[in-house]
């Protein structure tokens, strides 16, 4: 099965909407990715945060960072149910 990872540019004939209802690319890989890229994200984000001094930037940021730790964790617990479910079959 072909891996397309991120949605490719529009003048490619396959979006990874398509890709994944089309069966060509596992929803699981997707939702792993997901969760692999939030991981990035708040990492890079929370390193930056020691640097700000201003009160409002930085709780703008930790706020954010809640939110993508929230979505981090949801992604995470798809991610597991869906190699549980498909260990199953």
């Amino acid at each position: 099965m072909k891996k397309i990872v991120p949605d490719p540019p529009h003048h490619f004939d396959k979006t990874l909407t398509n890709a994944v209802s089309e069966g060509i690319v596992p929803i699981d890989h997707v939702v792993m990715n997901v969760t692999h890229y939030l991981m990035l994200a708040y990492n890079h984000c929370h390193r930056i945060l020691d640097a700000i001094e201003d009160d409002r930037t930085r709780e703008s940021l930790v706020n954010g960072l809640r939110a993508m730790q929230i979505a981090w964790g949801q992604a995470d617990a798809l991610s597991l149910a869906l190699e549980r479910s498909t260990n199953l079959h």
